[in-house]
């Protein structure tokens, strides 16, 4: 076992970071995109929600392109679409062009997820070291980060100067990372399945929906789909509170779910892991809808309670959700007979077209209901994870081939 070159480790950690800095910086401020686009919740969501369908072309694609090119060119074309269309998307008035540029947007975020998680993995396994964890809680870490910056400054900055400087920021820290480690990224000959990049054709011949698994991950992405879509908007146009104080339910939630990640092995030990999870994620959904639920009745005596209530469902929501992604996302590869990677893919790949059709669906619940009921349903799936982890739980080994 090799030990792992400080400078390799930070400059994965440094692409992680930025990506989570730089991908999530629209979501605070989703209030303001909207406004910028002057269009309905219905409409806003539907133009947001078709974004899912680049990133499911990527993930149907991409594993081939980088088999064949390798994964420098993937990583350095990605970062200059990804941050060219970030700027489209965040000045452009115009649905039909935000429409676009978000579809392709979705293909180079997805392009960029793909590849740098395929070098990691590669960077893995060959110095011995279980880095992955870490580096998907600094993308956390970037996503917070961000959080927090829009709402320190969402009251005084305007939104296009915003977004154009974390574009250049990224664009420049980015590329200069990527182009430094270029004669550490695999080349076209050393891409394999192991690393996670997966063949077109093997992925189309062999693709397979594991349906309890699928309900059980989508149910837990529903919720982090709507607060991060929707609960700046909530607090916003139902709530009435200011632009800084609008962006407080996604910094609430994504700290839950970092203090979940971070503390949830430790609980775990010495305690039954399938009481401990069931717990988890049914008493994250009853104080989720339950004080989400309150919220209007609340609005009627004081707004501050009223966003006091929505702030703490959302903790206790982003809480009980907060293992779930990657807890569940290691079932994927315990119950499929083919290799990890492509129970992986096919995992992701499908939660990408379900993500699509739910985010329609919320954005005309919203547009026709309200938001609050909107907020209100992803809070029912927890019930349905209570449902399917005893099972998910129950499986050990890969079945047979």
């Amino acid at each position: 076992m090799r030990n792992f070159p400080r400078n390799e480790r930070f400059a994965l950690t440094t692409l992680f970071f930025t990506f989570g800095f730089f991908v999530m910086a629209l979501a605070p401020r989703f209030p303001d995109l909207k406004a910028n686009l002057g269009v309905t919740y219905g409409t806003f969501g539907t133009l947001v929600g078709v974004g899912t369908l680049g990133a499911f072309t990527a993930l149907m694609t991409m594993g081939h392109i980088i088999h064949k090119v390798g994964t420098f060119p993937v990583l350095f074309g990605s970062t200059l679409s990804m941050i060219t269309m970030f700027v489209i998307v965040a000045n452009t008035s115009s649905p039909l062009l935000f429409l676009i540029a978000n579809v392709v947007f979705g293909m180079s975020w997805a392009s960029y997820h793909i590849s740098v998680n395929t070098q990691s993995l590669h960077q893995q396994k060959l110095y011995g070291t279980n880095v992955l964890p870490f580096l998907h809680g600094m993308w956390t870490t970037g996503a917070v980060t961000t959080a927090i910056l829009a709402a320190i400054i969402a009251d005084f900055v305007d939104f296009k100067l915003h977004m154009n400087i974390v574009a250049a920021i990224s664009a420049v820290v980015l590329l200069s990372t990527i182009w430094w480690m270029r004669h550490l990224c695999i080349p076209a000959s050393e891409v394999h399945d192991e690393d996670g990049a997966i063949g077109f054709l093997e992925m189309i011949k062999s693709f397979r929906i594991d349906w309890t698994l699928t309900a059980a991950y989508m149910s837990i992405l529903a919720v982090e789909v709507s607060v991060g879509d929707w609960g700046a908007l909530f607090s916003r146009d139902v709530l009435g509170v200011s632009k800084g104080n609008a962006i407080y339910p996604y910094i609430v939630f994504m700290s839950a779910m970092i203090i979940g990640r971070i503390g949830f092995q430790r609980f775990m030990s010495g305690r039954d892991e399938i009481r401990v999870v069931k717990s988890f994620i049914i008493y994250g959904g009853i104080f989720f809808t339950g004080f989400i639920s309150l919220t209007p009745i609340a609005m009627d005596y004081s707004t501050d309670l009223a966003f006091t209530l929505l702030l703490l469902g959302l903790f206790a929501g982003g809480l009980g959700s907060s293992f779930l992604g990657p807890y569940l996302f290691s079932f994927a590869a315990k119950r499929s007979p083919r290799p990890d990677s492509v129970a992986l893919a096919e995992l992701s790949a499908t939660n990408t077209a379900l993500t699509f059709l739910f985010k329609l669906g919320i954005a005309w619940i919203a547009e026709t209901v309200g938001l609050v009921f909107a907020l209100l349903i992803p809070g029912v799936f927890f019930f349905f994870v209570a449902f399917y982890i005893k099972r998910l739980l129950a499986t050990t080994a890969k079945p047979a081939a």
